[in-house]
């Protein structure tokens, strides 16, 4: 499929409009609308009460329908239930209008792939939310890294009882695939998982991995169970081992050094030197290991990702999530899914048993 051009707009204000004022949304408006170079037209959303009280917070305009707002717009945030998603963009993809579409692009991988063909059938610019791509300790990260060979994701938190349309692979672990795929360049050639279903009705909690063809492995643990948040990356890779942590945007580096790295015998050498434990682990760490801790930028990575969708309007540059790489993403997760056994402590209870069934 060939991609779509990138709009062009010279003007300095872009005329801008957000579907959907649930939680995301708002976050959305409100960056849209204290930004110096957005014209917020409007949000919307069929519930009154909260379209208009957000409208009137931004001094914008509130509408119940995106009937006919395509003629006034250059862009527009869809961040309405995912299950929404064909329904709000249709109309401002078959006008041309540059639409970012939070993630996951659509409730299935058919819808995903319909908007994408959408948007190049008739040269709309799309661009999806897969925010950790902007988040700058994944950057730090990524660039430290090298080519990796094992990488491991965790991404675990309270219920908020949001997006409770979807279950936790399309809400939570659909982030990481993203970010391995991005990482590896590359599609799995096998995939196995296991979950469990909490609350429900989807799953709540899921592990997979991810086996690429040049035999990196991808290990990613989501729950939306947890007591605590944590979003962390591990990366084993070609220039060392890099951990993140997502949230506090820290990032620690090791990598062995000189001899250390081409060297085998080596290590054998220092173990023999010494009986001191504490000795040992101090030499090796402190002069055959290097360790490096940063503190990644503290840019916030929504306004970040929006910054990069006014550029991709403007024809500066495309944008750095688009349709193919959602729909990527999304047909990881249908395999997820697919292969994903799923717990329920519902069945578990009534038969005694640790009960599994498909998802």
């Amino acid at each position: 499929m060939t991609s779509p051009k990138i709009a062009s707009f010279q003007t300095p204000t872009l005329r801008m409009a957000v579907v959907g004022v649930g939680s995301l949304g708002q976050h959305h408006a409100r960056k849209l609308a204290n930004a110096s170079d957005v014209d917020l037209i409007g949000v919307v959303d069929p519930a009154e009460v909260p379209g208009r009280k957000l409208a009137e917070e931004l001094g914008t305009e509130w509408f119940p329908t995106a009937a006919g707002l395509h003629r006034q717009v250059d862009g527009v945030v869809i961040a309405a239930p995912t299950i929404y998603h064909v329904d709000a963009a249709t109309d401002f993809l078959e006008a041309g209008i540059a639409t970012f579409i939070e993630k996951p692009l659509a409730a299935t991988v058919e819808q995903a792939e319909s908007l994408w063909q959408l948007a190049a059938r008739h040269d709309a610019l799309l661009q999806v939310g897969h925010i950790e791509r902007f988040n700058p300790a994944y950057t730090e990260a990524k660039e430290r890294c090298g080519h990796p060979l094992y990488i491991r994701a965790q991404r675990v938190a309270p219920y908020t009882f949001r997006s409770t349309d979807i279950g936790v692979v399309h809400d939570l672990m659909i982030h990481d695939i993203d970010l391995a795929l991005d990482l590896t360049g590359e599609m799995p050639s096998d995939v196995d998982a296991f979950g469990a279903v909490g609350i429900g009705p989807h799953e709540d909690m899921a592990v997979a991995r991810l086996k690429m063809p040049s035999g990196t492995i991808v290990d990613i643990t989501s729950s939306r169970m947890s007591p605590e948040a944590e979003r962390s990356l591990m990366l084993w890779g070609t220039t060392g081992c890099v951990q993140a942590d997502l949230q506090t945007r820290t990032v620690r580096h090791w990598q062995a050094q000189g001899q250390f790295r081409s060297n085998p015998a080596l290590v054998h050498a220092i173990a023999a030197a010494t009986s001191d434990p504490r000795t040992l682990k101090d030499q090796v760490f402190g002069q055959w290991i290097a360790a490096e801790e940063v503190q990644a930028d503290s840019s916030d990575a929504m306004s970040l990702e929006l910054e990069d969708f006014k550029a991709a309007i403007r024809g500066q540059h495309a944008p750095r999530v688009g349709g193919k790489e959602a729909v990527d993403a999304m047909v990881v997760a249908d395999q997820v899914l697919q292969s994903l056994q799923v717990w329920s402590y519902q069945n578990a209870a009534a038969t005694g048993q640790s009960a599994r069934r498909a998802a």
